[in-house]
């Protein structure tokens, strides 16, 4: 087949063709993820597992060592660190750059059902999918509006319960920093007279309070032909409860905690500070999914907070405070690309209507600039890429190479129109002859870039945007010229 030939004898198919060509490439733009730079972070997972009252040396012994044991064949784990703390147990898993979050989190998941078991009071771990190594794109500060008594820190359990929520839900969102703030919990100070007065200990005030903040399974009971599921509950729900709870009982009188301490709600040990402009308050950090639109986002979570503001917080008395996102520097940095490329391509035009001399002859050279710039998103969509500040780049820097194609075959056609040839011949003789030749400059320009594609590691995870821009557009301009 004569490509040559073809594209000369069916125009109406060639423009169809570079019209389907921009217009597939523009909604690929209009599809594609805007972000700073380019994903080079590995992939970290984190599990935490909550085992109330147990020391670190326990966490260890039963929970992280067990869990360690399944989850080191996990296939492109190339680190494992754990840490036992008093009642926590965490395990973080870093994945080699490019492994996919969600495989790598269905792995572990499956890994850890192979646990045979845990000791008893043990939560279920949590798994975690972004980890560590995800830095929140967005910061806000949860304030306490004028005239409100309260400390802000004091909120930090209505935050959990009430409004977090809204936020998690919000499209693109992995998960929240949350810094700063108390959460509520019952206080039981123990008098020590009164302790010593009836011979206990606190630790005999601590094991009853374990033992009796439990709820029971004792089974299901059938009768007749229904199934009835059988369960103490004994958990606290009020303070009465607590107080009225019997620490000992000597057959002839009955030790209440009522009588040996006082209970009452409060706020647990304040360990982290956080003030901006000289005020109090909670930070709230929103980390990104892994490939997400940071601009759509940060719209979407202003949106979500914005109504929060207006009906769940104002009644009472806080409003979160947006301090910081990332849109003015992602929208400056791609603008200021965007200028450079538009720029870079007018002095194109200039130069090539220097030295051609002829208006008509520009306007068509110059039209592979747009046409294989618009083409490459097309490529660069279905890689799942995302537009950034280096693959902007690396389209300017191919605004150079996308013309010289074209001028190579138009210079060969206007010499043999001198040559008093018949538009078509010239046409046709003109791009025959130098056809070799451009598609061997234009294999030298890809062949440079292309290998970049296949580099591990961040380095590949960085500069893989501008070999697969330079690599499409290189050879688009081909098609064009």
């Amino acid at each position: 087949m004569d490509i040559v030939q073809t594209s000369i004898k069916k125009p109406v198919t060639v423009i169809v063709a570079v019209i389907l060509l921009v217009l597939f490439g523009l909604i690929g733009l209009y599809k594609m993820p805007y972000q700073l730079s380019p994903d080079v972070t590995e992939p970290e997972i984190e599990v935490r597992t909550v085992w109330t009252g147990a020391t670190p040396y326990e966490i260890e012994r039963d929970i992280i060592e067990e869990q360690e044991k399944v989850l080191k064949g996990i296939p492109g784990l190339i680190e494992m660190e754990s840490s036992s703390l008093n009642g926590l147990g965490t395990v973080t898993l870093r994945f080699r750059v490019g492994t996919d979050v969600d495989d790598a989190l269905l792995r572990v998941s499956n890994k850890l059902n192979e646990v045979r078991s845990y000791p008893e009071n043990v939560d279920k771990p949590v798994i975690n999918a972004t980890g560590a190594a995800t830095s929140p794109v967005i910061w806000m500060i949860l304030k306490t509006s004028e005239g409100n008594p309260n400390h802000v820190y004091t909120y930090r359990t209505f935050f959990e319960n009430e409004i977090r929520q809204y936020l998690e839900r919000v499209e693109g969102v992995a998960d929240l920093f949350i810094g700063g703030g108390t959460e509520k919990e019952m206080h039981v100070i123990v008098s020590h007279e009164k302790l010593a007065a009836y011979g206990l200990t606190v630790n005999d005030v601590v094991r009853v309070l374990r033992s009796e903040n439990v709820n029971v399974s004792a089974g299901v009971m059938g009768v007749g032909r229904r199934d009835y599921r059988i369960r103490t509950v004994g958990e606290f729900r009020s303070p009465e409860e607590i107080r009225t709870i019997v620490v000992r009982s000597t057959g002839q009188r009955r030790v209440m905690l009522s009588d040996i301490a006082d209970v009452r709600p409060g706020y647990e040990k304040l360990s982290v500070a956080m003030i901006h402009n000289s005020k109090d308050g909670m930070a709230v950090g929103v980390k990104p999914e892994a490939g997400t639109n940071i601009l759509d986002l940060t719209n979407r979570v202003e949106e979500a907070v914005n109504r929060l503001n207006e009906s769940t917080l104002k009644p009472e008395g806080i409003y979160l405070d947006w301090v910081y996102d990332q849109r003015p520097y992602i929208n400056s940095a791609i603008g200021l690309v965007k200028k450079d490329i538009l720029i870079g391509g007018l002095l194109a035009v200039v130069v090539l209507l220097i030295f051609l001399r002829n208006f008509s002859s520009t306007i068509i050279t110059a039209s592979a600039i747009p046409i294989s710039i618009i083409g490459t998103f097309i490529f660069m969509q279905a890689m799942g890429r995302n537009l950034n500040v280096v693959s902007l780049a690396g389209l300017s820097f191919a605004i150079g190479i996308f013309v010289d194609n074209a001028i190579v075959v138009l210079e060969n056609i206007d010499r043999h129109r001198k040559m008093g040839k018949s538009p078509y011949d010239a046409s046709y003789h003109g791009a025959k002859e130098v056809w070799g030749a451009i598609v061997a400059s234009t294999l030298t320009n890809v062949a440079v870039f292309l290998p970049i594609v296949f580099v591990k590691g961040e380095a590949g995870q960085l500069f893989r945007d501008i070999a697969i821009a330079m690599t499409f557009a290189t050879a688009i301009s081909l098609f064009v010229s």
